[in-house]
C-alpha cells in the first residue's frame, strides 16, 4: 500500500534525478530532437512542471478539500507547442521545476494523517474513480516515466554529440 512519507521521499529523489539528467545539458542538447515526432529533454522537462502544478498538486488538493468539484479537462500535448516548450531556457526551466516540486512536497510534508482513500465524488480522469492514493502513486509513475525518457534523450545526445566517436562499447544498443 502506498504511505505518504515514503511517497515524499521518492518525490523529493525523482526531483533530484532530472535535475541531474540535466545537470551538464546544453541549450542546444536540450532543445534537440533525435526524430521530429520524439519530445526533447526541454519539452519533457517543462511538461512536468505543468503536469506538476496542474494536474498533480491542483488535483491533490481538489481530491482532499473540494471533491465535489469537477475534474480539469486540459490537452497537455497541445501545450508542448502553445507553451512553447522548446524555446524554453534550460536553466530557468529547470529551477522552475525545482521550485514548483518543492513546493508541492512542501503541500504533502504540511498533510496531517491525510486520507488517501478520499475520492473525487465526480467521475476523474477516464471517468475513473480517483483516490488521492491513487493520484500519489500516479504522480511517482508519472516522474519515473519521464526520468526513462529523458535518460533515453541524454543516449541519443550522447550519440550525436560524442561523434566521431562512439558509446557502443557501453554494451547498451537500443
Amino acid at each position: 500500500m502506498i504511505e505518504l512519507q515514503m511517497s515524499i521521499l521518492q518525490l523529493e529523489a525523482n526531483k533530484n534525478i532530472v535535475k541531474n539528467l540535466l545537470k551538464n545539458v546544453s541549450q542546444e542538447q536540450a532543445a534537440w530532437k533525435p526524430k521530429k515526432d520524439r519530445w526533447s529533454l526541454l519539452e519533457v522537462l517543462n511538461h512536468l512542471t505543468d503536469i506538476e502544478t496542474e494536474d498533480f498538486r491542483y488535483n491533490f488538493n481538489l481530491i482532499l478539500f473540494e471533491p465535489s468539484k469537477d475534474w480539469p479537462s486540459f490537452n497537455e500535448m497541445e501545450w508542448i507547442t502553445s507553451r512553447k516548450y522548446n524555446e524554453r531556457d534550460v536553466k530557468a526551466s529547470l529551477q522552475n521545476f525545482e521550485k514548483e516540486r518543492t513546493a508541492s512536497i512542501n503541500l504533502l510534508k504540511d498533510l496531517k494523517n491525510p486520507d488517501l482513500y478520499s475520492m473525487h465524488l465526480g467521475n476523474g480522469l477516464k471517468n475513473i474513480e480517483m483516490h488521492a492514493g491513487d493520484l500519489i502513486a500516479s504522480w511517482i509513475g508519472h516522474d519515473l516515466f519521464h526520468i526513462r525518457q529523458m535518460s533515453l534523450l541524454n543516449w541519443d545526445i550522447l550519440n550525436k554529440w560524442s561523434a566521431p566517436f562512439t558509446p557502443e562499447y557501453s554494451g547498451f544498443h537500443i
